[in-house]
This record gives C-alpha cells, structure tokens and sequence, in this order.
C-alpha cells in the first residue's frame, strides 16, 4: 500500500522547476527563431523593392536618352542645354557633389519630336501639344529635363519636364508642354557623368575615353555616351534593428543613413545614338 500511494505522489517542486525552464529556453528559442525570420523577410520584401524601383528607372532612363540630340534634318541642334547657374534653375543641366540630403544631378536634353511621329511626345508619354491644346502639327525641338525632388507625400521621386526650346508649338520660348511629372517612387538621388572623347568619330567609331561631370566637360559635342546612377529606398521600413550604412553613386559624396530602410545603388551606361 504505501509503495503505492508514494507512485501517485507526482512531481517535486525541484522538478516542476526544471521542467519550466527547459520550457522557457525553448519558447525563447522559438520566438528568436520568429522574430528572426520576421525581420529576414521584411528585409528581403523591401530589398526586392528597391530592385524594381532601379531596374525600372535605368531601362526607362536607358531607352528615353537614346533619344539624345536626334535631328533628322540635321539643323544643328545641340544634344544638351547649358549648365545651370544656380540649383533653382529648371532648363538646363545642373552638376551636384551629392551626399545625404541631397538629391544629386538634374539632366537635361534636346532632341527633336517630328509631329505625326512616336517622338510627338514628352518624356513622360503624353503627347506634344500646342497652345490650342492640338496635337503639334510641325517638328518641335524641345528639350526633356531628369531630378529627383520630395513630393507632398514625403516621397522621393525621380520627375521630368518637356519644354518648347524655341516655342513653335507653345509661343513662348522656354514654355513647358505641362507640369512635371513622377517617373518612379522610391529614387532619392541621382548622378551623371558625361563619355567624352578627345577628338570626333573616326569611321563611324567611338572613343569615349573618360567619364566626367557636367562641370568638367569641354566640349558638349564630344559626349557621345552617359553614365547614370540612381540612389533607390524602400517605401516602408524594415522590421530589423536600425544600422549605419554608406552609399555612393558614381562621383558622388557619401550618402550616410542610420535607419531601418533598405537601399541599393543602380547603375546604367547610355551610348548616344545621334552624333
């Protein structure tokens, strides 16, 4: 009898300790596991976001500055705007050092739309049209102009702008075939550099032998190739711990972050088709 009643006793305090801390260990273990996986997905969500943004922006970029300095009938037409006197300025070409805060180069080129053609349209896709509100009906230059800016959501974006160099479609030179418009969300900064050669095309040959920014460039009519690279972030922050990380975009300063937003550098290198 009493070896029975002592089998039905049940666990010492001793062991009910022990149990429960083997118990807490795992629960420990597990949650770490979940929180860590958590965080490895956010992370891996925003990354794969920002690589959209990129890829997105340098195939758009690639493909509208193939269009630089087209001119069927070779009027002469120069393939870029001056250099902006002051960051304010909207029509011309602007050479930024970078760094956090800021959103880098503004870019800007000429071309020529030929009205009735796939080229009657602004660098964001709508059509040319004249001061009646018509679709152009004679060749237009204009000239398309790239920056990053903040919108009044507090977004980052890249933006374009189309202007009537010579107002024959909007009677005002300078005039702008409508507001600027939001190329893509999520690019904080961007920076170009200009493929200059030392001498023109020989025999329909290229020889673009160094990279430089805008303010260093000495002859416009030598830059026969672009490299653009683009500061691309997360429209919502990751689930894991703030941390420091440093960029740079081709020439520029550092662009130094201690947050939780998941960055990338994107590069893309345009070769000019109309010299």
């Amino acid at each position: 009898m009493n070896s029975t009643l002592r089998l039905q006793q049940g666990l010492t305090l001793v062991e009910l300790m022990i149990a429960m801390t083997l118990s807490l260990m795992i629960m420990g273990a597990v949650g770490t596991i979940l929180v860590t996986s958590n965080q490895a997905a956010s992370v891996s969500d925003t990354l794969s976001q920002t690589q959209e943004t990129g890829r997105f922006t340098a195939d758009y970029m690639n493909r509208q500055l193939l269009r630089t300095g087209y001119d069927p009938a070779e009027s002469g037409l120069q393939p870029f705007p001056g250099l902006c006197a002051a960051a304010t300025d909207q029509r011309c070409i602007w050479d930024s050092a970078g760094g956090t805060g800021d959103s880098g180069d503004q870019l800007g080129i000429q071309r020529v739309a030929l009205a009735g053609e796939d080229t009657a349209v602004t660098c964001y896709g709508s059509a040319l049209t004249d001061s009646s509100g018509s679709p152009i009906s004679t060749d237009v230059a204009v000239m398309d102009v790239y920056w990053v800016a903040v919108d009044g959501n507090n977004i980052s974006n890249l933006r374009c702008e189309t202007y009537d160099i010579n107002g024959t479609a909007r009677g005002t030179a300078g005039a702008s075939f409508g507001s600027s418009q939001a190329l893509a969300a999520g690019v904080t900064a961007m920076h170009v550099l200009y493929g200059q050669s030392p001498s023109d095309p020989q025999d329909q040959v290229l020889n673009v032998s160094r990279y430089l920014a805008a303010g260093e460039v000495t002859d416009w009519n030598n830059v026969y190739a672009m490299r653009i690279g683009f500061l691309t972030e997360a429209l919502i922050r990751t689930e894991a711990p703030a941390t420091e990380r440093q960029y740079a975009v081709l020439n520029s300063a550092i662009y130094d972050y201690t947050d939780q937003l998941s960055r990338q550098v994107f590069t893309t290198t345009v070769t000019l088709l109309n010299y």
